[in-house]
């Protein structure tokens, strides 16, 4: 009787491996989810971040293309065909300052698209990137314009 409990006593260990073992996986593969949810997270942060700058950029150059107290407004086809000023784009540039992430402006443009009946349109689209390395992500954001033509 004896030597039946020694047996039982080496299977128990082979058992006691098996559960460590099984547990090891399990333990790394929690520890991989838990770090793609934080990497997920994290993206969707910064994506959010540079979409609603990039949205911000357009807001800021459209109330300079149509300025509230200015009796002579500049039509939109002169302010598309020479590039935006250096003043619209710092002017934007300053949106970024308050940010606590890493953001930039990437690109600020406004082109003419073509015309239809008696009217032209332009699209002013802007590009905004956020964050460095693997996690940077970047957004765009365009608005399309319209003026009547004279």
């Amino acid at each position: 009787m004896y030597h039946n409990s020694q047996k039982q006593n080496g299977s128990i260990y082979v058992v006691i491996i098996f559960v460590l073992v099984v547990m090891g996986f399990l333990a790394t593969a929690l520890t991989r989810i838990q770090w793609s949810n934080s990497e997920a997270h994290s993206r969707d942060v910064l994506g959010t971040q540079a979409w609603l700058l990039a949205q911000s950029v357009n807001e800021y150059t459209l109330t300079r293309f149509y300025p509230l107290n200015d009796a002579t407004p500049v039509t939109i086809d002169e302010q598309c065909k020479t590039p935006l000023s250096l003043s619209i784009v710092n002017g934007a540039q300053t949106l970024f300052e308050p940010v606590t992430l890493n953001c930039e402006l990437v690109s600020l443009n406004c082109a003419s698209v073509g015309q239809l009946d008696n009217k032209k349109y332009f699209k002013l689209s802007s590009r905004v990137a956020c964050g460095s390395g693997t996690l940077q992500t970047e957004r765009a954001e365009d608005i399309w314009l319209m003026e009547s033509i004279q």
